[in-house]
């Protein structure tokens, strides 16, 4: 048996009930509202706690990263140093071909016609002549032999001594100056040996 009777209309009553429900779910929804907003919160403390100490870090780590580029920038210039290093050591020991030809010829000039070059022989001509070790003899460079025609015996002679004052040449040998005769005309073949 009920103790009350609601003599209130439905109407009332629906209201009421729908404004005690709302006032549930709003309280809920207010709690569930204010928990996202508070982990939201922390997480965006974190966030900017997280930052702050990677933008330290990265100050901090700066001048590390500029020594490390240096460095890298520094190796960068060092491979390139040493392959102009190799290039010029190459280029050093490689003999001038211009130069020889060069005395070659001043040297037949001299002889105003009565001698020429008729044929002109190149041997390790780009070999140097360098000791690797002190107590070793050097080993001696290419040669260059010249082989033509002269006039005459002395102006042979006088072709060979220009070779040797000109300083390019470690010896100069004459192998071998031979008369023949042509046309009426003696010529002396000879052969003479220059060692770099």
């Amino acid at each position: 048996m009920k103790s009350a009777i609601n003599l209130l209309p439905p109407v009332l009553r629906r209201g009421r009930m729908l404004r005690r429900r709302a006032i549930q779910w709003g309280a809920v929804l207010c709690i569930v509202l204010v928990g996202a907003w508070a982990a939201r919160w922390w997480k965006l403390r974190e966030y900017h706690s997280l930052n702050q100490q990677l933008e330290a870090v990265a100050h901090n780590g700066r001048p590390a990263q500029v020594k490390l580029q240096e460095i890298t920038v520094m190796r960068q210039q060092l491979r390139q140093l040493q392959q102009h290093e190799d290039v010029a050591k190459e280029l050093q020991q490689q003999r001038q071909v211009l130069a020889v030809l060069g005395v070659v010829s001043q040297a037949a000039r001299q002889s105003n016609g009565r001698l020429r070059v008729t044929d002109l022989k190149v041997t390790d001509f780009q070999t140097a002549h360098v000791a690797d070790q002190p107590e070793k003899e050097p080993t001696r460079g290419g040669t260059v032999t010249l082989i033509g025609v002269s006039l005459d015996s002395p102006t042979v002679a006088e072709f060979h001594d220009t070779l040797e004052r000109s300083g390019l040449f470690v010896d100069v040998k004459l192998i071998k100056s031979n008369a023949r005769k042509e046309n009426d005309t003696s010529l002396y073949e000879y052969e003479v040996c220059c060692e770099l």
